[in-house]
């Protein structure tokens, strides 16, 4: 016992250096994570292994390894529910499931794995903290930031309380993003920086990287171009000394979008470029569209911007061989703007002065006094105009007012209509529920009651009897003893059958094979004859009800009574097949086989048929002498 502890000591203590080592190197978190499995599946130390699986989960994650995550997060699954009573395997699940469905995007899906582990914590520790963090960054990537920031300040508050750093600088980096949301930079720059230092004091690499791209962000919305690239060229270097290839990604991504905001882009293009191809060497298909998208966008500005100056120099050209000085004067200026507005200074200079000179030289003021004149005409025609547009305005506006009120009120009655009917009909669905669940029950009442008549009330009756015998003979004859003790030990197994068929929890297919290999452990082990169990997987998501497992059961446990005492045989197959309207047991023993005419009429042979016929199914017994016997029972599959 002693050893047992040292080793599941050792194996907290891996576990300790895997989360340590998750921040700082991957690849050594993860060698840590291995040799915790392996070490907890050696002592069958449940909990270590599912803390294992929990890191190898979120280190795929992070390294974009979907399908092997969603692997392990099975076997996290796999392990809640072999281990119900464990309420710790059902947080690391339910937390680990959320993390994963959130990095995936799909916020509606995880937010109720944390809600659920909320409802599972007792006390103001760092599980609690961690759920309401998790909870908070949920709505938050939701846009739903009034009630992230609720959440973020519970956590906040916790993580302080019990001086947990780590678990403070995550709250601080989540409410730094709540601000951040909200356009409120300064406050987002002052939680990120409280957030980094304590990063940065903890050695967490992972999160000084996201601290320092979201400092970069703050920075590129304040049009600080330069202290962007810095923060963004922290992050890439961090990124590439743990090898987090994805954050790499996102850090050259960010990078090529502060160059586009400058503008340079050239250099933009080529970070571009190089995150584009990392992505498609690790097979990221999101952020490889998000890395071609930006560089279809400089693909397409930088086409509109060769067609706009083209089609600008062909008016130029044209106004020039035609002579008009005006129109000259125009695209002058509007050349001027264009490359203005494309930051080629130089040229738009050029083109001003060129546009001015002429206009000096056009202007005159008899040429003002008409243009003036021809203005204030054009003015007043525009006024009538813009009345008569406002008066028709005005009108469509009314009628269109009344089309929506009709509309409203329609959908108003539409709805109230569905509410209704909706109504009714889950009051019909409950009423016919409860009906079809006392009908259930009263079935399992008479049920229970004959099973216990049949088979309790008929063998007590023969232990009274015999008991009587045993006190009337005064030699204590042990024959009527040893009946007693058999009709008694019947009796137990008759009744634990009963109670095991009513107990829901075995309604899975699962435990009524379990229930099975019992039963043929206990009676064929002792007689040394061997046994396989085959198709197990057949029966995976097939629910059995009550009547249907326990008449499954008694046939299987009367085939194999009849095999073990009948049939002298060395070994026993049972198979499961699943057809496509029927399950098949096929149970088949390599004995001496016996003759189908004579058994036909025995109380075994015919309990088993009719036992088959009310589930509507079929029995088929085959047997030969000296080939063995082979019985199959066709349940149909509703």
């Amino acid at each position: 016992m002693a050893q047992q502890r040292h080793d599941t000591l050792e194996v907290k203590a891996i576990l300790g250096l895997t989360n340590e080592f998750l921040r700082k190197d991957i690849a050594q978190a993860r060698s840590y994570a291995q040799q915790a499995i392996r070490t907890s599946l050696q002592l069958k130390y449940v909990f270590g292994l599912c803390s294992g699986y929990v890191y190898l989960t979120s280190l795929n994650q992070s390294a974009l390894k979907r399908d092997s995550a969603l692997y392990y997060l099975g076997l996290i699954d796999q392990l809640a529910k072999e281990h119900p009573e464990d309420i710790r395997i059902s947080k690391n699940y339910n937390q680990t499931a959320g993390l994963f469905y959130k990095a995936q995007g799909e916020f509606k899906r995880a937010l109720p794995y944390f809600l659920e582990n909320l409802k599972l914590a007792t006390k103001e520790d760092e599980n609690k903290a961690g759920s309401l963090l998790n909870i908070g960054n949920t709505y938050s990537q939701m846009a739903d930031h009034r009630n992230a920031m609720t959440y973020h300040l519970q956590s906040l508050a916790i993580f302080e309380k019990i001086g947990n750093k780590r678990g403070q600088s995550f709250c601080l980096h989540s409410l730094a993003t709540d601000y951040y949301f909200l356009k409120q930079l300064d406050k987002a720059e002052e939680y990120l920086e409280r957030s980094l230092k304590l990063k940065n004091e903890l050695q967490d690499k992972r999160g000084m990287v996201t601290a320092l791209q979201a400092l970069g962000n703050i920075a590129k919305d304040r049009n600080q171009y330069v202290a962007a690239d810095q923060y963004y060229n922290k992050s890439l270097v961090l990124a590439r000394e743990m090898k987090a290839v994805g954050d790499e990604i996102v850090a050259l991504h960010q990078m090529g979008m502060n160059h586009m905001r400058k503008p340079d882009p050239v250099a933009a293009r080529k970070v571009f470029t190089e995150g584009l191809t990392l992505a498609r060497q690790l097979g990221d298909s999101t952020l490889a569209a998000r890395l071609k998208s930006s560089l279809l966008s400089m693909d397409v500005e930088e086409q509109k911007k060769e067609k706009a100056e083209s089609t600008f120099m062909n008016n130029l050209n044209t106004m020039i061989v035609s002579g008009d000085k005006s129109g000259l004067a125009l695209e002058y200026g509007r050349l001027s703007e264009y490359y203005a507005l494309n930051h080629d200074y130089e040229k738009a200079f050029e083109y001003l002065k060129k546009h001015e000179a002429l206009n000096d030289s056009l202007e005159g003021n008899a040429v003002l006094i008409q243009m003036k004149t021809l203005e204030e005409q054009f003015k007043n025609d525009q006024k009538e105009k813009e009345i008569q547009l406002l008066k028709k305005d005005q009108e469509l506006h009314k009628a269109e007012i009344s089309r929506q009120r009709a509309n409203i009120s329609i959908v108003v009655v539409a709805l109230i209509s569905v509410i209704v009917i909706g109504i009714l009909l889950i009051n019909r669905y409950r009423v016919l529920n409860q009906t079809r669940r006392l009908v259930e029950l009263e079935r399992m009442r008479n049920t229970i009651a004959r099973d216990l008549h049949d088979d309790i009330g008929s063998t007590l009756s023969s232990i009274n009897i015999i008991s009587q015998m045993a006190l009337k003979d005064a030699t204590g004859n042990a024959l009527n003893f040893q009946r007693i003790a058999q009709h008694s030990s019947s009796m137990m197994e008759s009744m634990s059958d009963i109670v095991w068929s009513i107990n829901p929890k075995n309604d899975s297919p699962e435990r009524v094979v379990s229930k099975m290999k019992e039963f043929a452990a206990e009676i064929l082990d002792p007689l040394d004859i061997t046994y396989t169990f085959t198709g197990e997987e057949n029966l995976q998501a097939l629910k059995l009800d009550t009547p249907t497992r326990k008449s499954l059961f008694l046939i299987f446990k009367e085939a194999i009574n009849n095999a073990a005492k009948y049939s002298s045989a060395t070994a026993i197959s049972i198979e499961f097949r699943k057809l496509t309207e029927n399950l098949q047991v096929v149970i088949r023993d390599n004995g001496k086989g016996f003759d189908l005419q004579a058994a036909s009429t025995g109380n075994g042979v015919r309990n088993m048929k009719e036992r088959a016929l009310s589930l509507k199914g079929n029995l088929d017994l085959r047997s030969e002498a000296g080939n063995g016997t082979t019985i199959t029972l066709s349940i149909p599959l509703t």
